[in-house]
């Protein structure tokens, strides 16, 4: 790390040195600078699927954008945000970005899904527009010398992860369902080579399309699986692995008078950690509650407690009461970076500029979701993971923090 970027300059939650933003080559430090008007897109789900997320980022976004404001107060640039609902839809997204590049706008935070990031990846390419998803994570995407970045590690990373938790509970043998998209696709394959490393069996699993509604046919071969599989292992040395989005609400609601599926722990995927649609239907949450079903996302360090702390509860007053995940916060932290991306560039920059501006700040900033360096494919370089479970509260269905994985480590905490 460049030793410019100390952690001490970042007690107000500065993302960027004083040094690399100073204005001095690009106007007369003796006149007030004019001012140059920026507008940053925002590509959230705030009505469709993974909508927790969508609003969080959403909230997040707009925080870090007054804050930013804030700081530069008479430094020559004022950013403004606008967001668009992509719904989780890719054609909607690409809608959106189209838009976008109409208006003038060269960063966008997010999409959410790897998905839409696929589909939007030729326009960005060949449209001079920046992505920075704060979840994509399908290892498909990580291509080096593209225009998209991800603040959050490749689903490699959190394969090794949840791994390591099925592994830990003494499964033997799991059998995945997962959506029929990329991120979602990723993460099974990342799981399935990842628990096979560790000597687990990995049944053939069950795709389902993203349209599904009726999940009855798909729980049918399901439980055919499982039930092969508690045969030849027993029923305490068998999980499922569900890689999904909101859509788990209407399996679990659904699996819950399945004795075979009730009979094996679950586990999950960054997609439905915290998610509010899941936790909102009892039936679901009491079967998720009962089958374990932990997920993992990508933590928060402890090290930079003092700024997300605080932050996390600005984002959840301004979205109505959500709890923020690790993705919301990179949101933030994504912003103050395409700002110090500007504010170190001449008014006239290129893309290219931009581009090698933008990781040199990344790659030098500790923020609310600590360092967020990158690697050669443009993705978070550095991750843990956090596991979060839905368990009784009191009387009540609360997501709980229940695990934890230290990926430099390769150690496992419960």
């Amino acid at each position: 790390m460049d030793s410019r970027f100390n952690r001490r300059r970042f007690a107000v939650g500065i993302a960027f040195s004083v040094a690399a933003i100073t204005l001095g080559t690009s106007c007369d430090s003796s006149t007030e600078p004019s001012t140059r008007e920026i507008k940053l897109g925002g590509a959230f789900s705030l009505t469709g699927n993974w909508s927790t997320l969508g609003l969080t980022s959403k909230a997040a976004m707009e925080i870090a954008v007054a804050d930013v404001n804030t700081y530069l107060a008479g430094q020559g640039l004022h950013f403004t945000a606008d967001v668009q609902d992509t719904k989780l839809d890719p054609q909607i997204a690409l809608t959106k970005l189209q838009e976008f590049k109409s208006k003038g706008v060269q960063f966008v935070i997010g999409p959410q899904s790897s998905a839409e990031v696929a589909v939007l990846k030729p326009y960005v390419d060949a449209n001079g527009i920046i992505l920075v998803s704060q979840s994509s994570t399908a290892g498909s995407l990580a291509l080096p010398n593209d225009n998209i970045y991800r603040f959050t590690p490749s689903d490699t990373l959190e394969g090794v992860a949840i791994a390591a938790y099925i592994a830990g509970d003494g499964m033997q043998s799991i059998v995945p369902i997962w959506r029929a998209d990329a991120g979602n696709q990723g993460l099974a394959i990342a799981t399935r080579r990842e628990f096979t490393k560790r000597g687990g069996n990995v049944a053939t699993g069950i795709e389902y399309a993203t349209n599904t509604t009726n999940f009855a046919t798909t729980l049918t071969t399901l439980t055919t699986q499982v039930s092969a599989a508690i045969a030849q292992y027993g029923a305490s040395k068998v999980g499922v692995y569900l890689a999904a989005f909101d859509e788990a609400a209407d399996i679990f609601a659904a699996a819950a008078s399945n004795p075979t599926l009730s009979s094996v722990k679950w586990y999950g995927s960054d997609g439905v950690a915290l998610s509010t649609v899941l936790i909102g239907n009892t039936a679901a949450a009491n079967f998720a509650n009962q089958v374990s079903y932990p997920n993992p996302i990508f933590g928060l360090d402890e090290s930079a407690k003092e700024k997300w702390v605080a932050l996390a509860a600005q984002i959840k007053t301004k979205s109505g009461g959500i709890d923020p995940d690790a993705f919301a916060l990179a949101v933030y932290d994504a912003v103050w970076v395409v700002a110090g991306a500007y504010l170190s560039s001449p008014d006239n920059a290129d893309l290219a500029s931009l581009k090698t501006k933008f990781v040199s700040t990344a790659n030098s900033y500790f923020g609310a979701t600590s360092w967020t360096a990158l690697d050669v494919a443009g993705d978070r370089k550095y991750a843990d993971f956090d596991f979060w479970a839905i368990r009784k509260v009191g009387t009540a269905n609360q997501w709980v923090r229940v695990g934890q994985y230290d990926t430099k480590l390769g150690v496992l905490t419960k």
